[in-house]
C-alpha cells in the first residue's frame, strides 16, 4: 500500500500495489506512475538528488536535503551504563 498525496483532490489517498504502473530508475530520482482514486494517472518522483535539483531549479534551498546526512543516532539502552 502507498499513501499519495493526489494533485487534482489535495487528499492522502490510500493505494494498493497493484495500481502501480510502472516504475522507473532514473539517475536522479525514482519515478512511479500510480493509479489515483480520482481516476487519474499521476507521476510521483522521489530522491535526493531529485529534491536538491529541484530545490535549486526553483531556488529554494530551505527545502533542500543537505549534501551530507548524518548517520543514524543509535537509541540508549536503558538500565545499561555508558
Amino acid at each position: 500500500m502507498l499513501l499519495i498525496t493526489c494533485p487534482v483532490t489535495r487528499t492522502d489517498e490510500l493505494v494498493a500495489d497493484r495500481r502501480i504502473r510502472s516504475v522507473g530508475n532514473h539517475p536522479t530520482h525514482v519515478a512511479l506512475t500510480v493509479e489515483c482514486p480520482c481516476g487519474g494517472v499521476h507521476v510521483y518522483r522521489t530522491g535526493r538528488r531529485w529534491e536538491e535539483a529541484r530545490a535549486r531549479v526553483t531556488g529554494n534551498r530551505a527545502s533542500a536535503v543537505p549534501a551530507t546526512i548524518e548517520p543514524p543516532v543509535r537509541a540508549a539502552r536503558v538500565g545499561v551504563p555508558a
